[in-house]
């Protein structure tokens, strides 16, 4: 049973995915070069890692809205469909680009042979994958493995929405209590030197890294059950100005990260954020945003590359290289492995039915 797509989520995952990138530009070429920047606005810049979250609570809340008819009684082959089937979602890109990184790169081949698993994420180590954001993609891909158990066991025991966001919100307070730096379990060390920043759920390795996305998904149960009981959001305008007045400030993570289920609730509702976030330019880079999620780092390393062979560095340039180069290559990746990959899954289970 097909599911009616929330255009207005599909928009601000892609206004996330391009939030990363340009915290990833900042991060990795820029930060150095921008010290005449307001610290707010740093601040604001730097708190990017936390568009990761949002990606993991709408994930969450989208797979309990495609798979709740698919659950509601456990079955092995509906579990054997579903991990099918994020394996297509996830793995055709990943592996492309994975391979095009180590052949451009000259990564070792056991370390390949690690990342093509999708497990390399569970070290310690940060140069452990071979493309940058790989560290997200292992954490999804366990979650799904256990996502069905989890999201049965709400649904047949818990039942409850608040037991679930209390439970995510005890695993957050417990990571912020862990100094991800002093255990190497953070790949965004620089964050500490930018004036009055100290990032604190900035997990991206190791078991904690495992807890953050748990956490998350968590929160996207707990707004399917809300979505599912009507509830509505009031004062929007209200939760949006509390939103970026923390993103400009330090240790807010745990605020930003429990206001995004309340924002996802509101824009699965018809008003004025969702019809913007529909709009189909919005819409446009939501549909190519995990090829954009994938695919920056590579502009960004062979920048970075280039920059230091030829000495130079221009901020206003390599953001126009970095942005402009990921969203064609982006527009290309998903018209040629993305989509097909998906029609093929889709005609493949229309053949399996048709056997039935």
């Amino acid at each position: 049973m097909s599911v009616k797509e929330i255009k207005s989520l599909t928009g601000i995952r892609g206004l996330a995915a391009l939030y990363v990138i340009v915290f990833h530009w900042y991060a990795e070429i820029s930060h150095f070069h921008l010290t005449e920047l307001n610290s707010y606005f740093k601040r604001f810049l730097g708190h990017g890692y936390l568009a990761v979250d949002l990606f993991f609570v709408l994930s969450g809340f989208v797979l309990c809205l495609s798979s709740y008819k698919l659950f509601q009684q456990f079955d092995f082959k509906n579990y054997q469909s579903f991990m099918y089937k994020r394996f297509v979602r996830i793995f055709p890109l990943y592996i492309c680009i994975t391979l095009l990184f180590f052949f451009m790169f000259n990564d070792k081949l056991s370390k390949l042979l690690v990342n093509l698993t999708l497990f390399q994420g569970l070290t310690f180590k940060y140069n452990n994958s071979i493309i940058p954001p790989g560290w997200s993609l292992t954490n999804e891909w366990i979650i799904y493995f256990l996502f069905p158990f989890m999201f049965y066991l709400v649904l047949r025991i818990v039942k409850k929405p608040w037991v679930l966001i209390l439970s995510a919100l005890l695993i957050l307070i417990l990571l912020s209590s862990v100094r991800s730096y002093d255990f190497n379990w953070s790949n965004y060390s620089f964050l500490r030197k930018v004036e009055g920043f100290h990032p604190v759920i900035s997990f991206s390795r190791g078991p904690a890294s495992l807890l953050r996305t748990l956490a998350d998904y968590l929160l996207g149960i707990f707004v399917f059950l809300m979505y599912q009981r009507g509830a509505q959001i009031k004062y929007f305008k209200y939760l949006i100005l509390v939103l970026f007045v923390a993103l400009c400030f330090s240790k807010t993570d745990i605020l930003i990260i429990m206001l995004i289920p309340f924002i996802i609730l509101h824009l699965t509702k018809s008003n004025v954020a969702s019809n913007l976030l529909s709009h189909k330019t919005v819409y446009f880079i939501g549909l190519i945003s995990y090829s954009l999620y994938v695919n920056h780092y590579l502009f960004i390393k062979t920048y970075k590359q280039a920059s230091s062979l030829l000495g130079v560095n221009h901020c206003l340039f390599s953001f126009c290289y970095v942005i402009v180069g990921t969203i064609i290559m982006s527009i290309i990746t998903y018209y040629s492995i993305e989509k097909p990959a998906i029609n093929l899954f889709r005609r493949f289970k229309t053949k399996e039915t048709v056997r039935v």
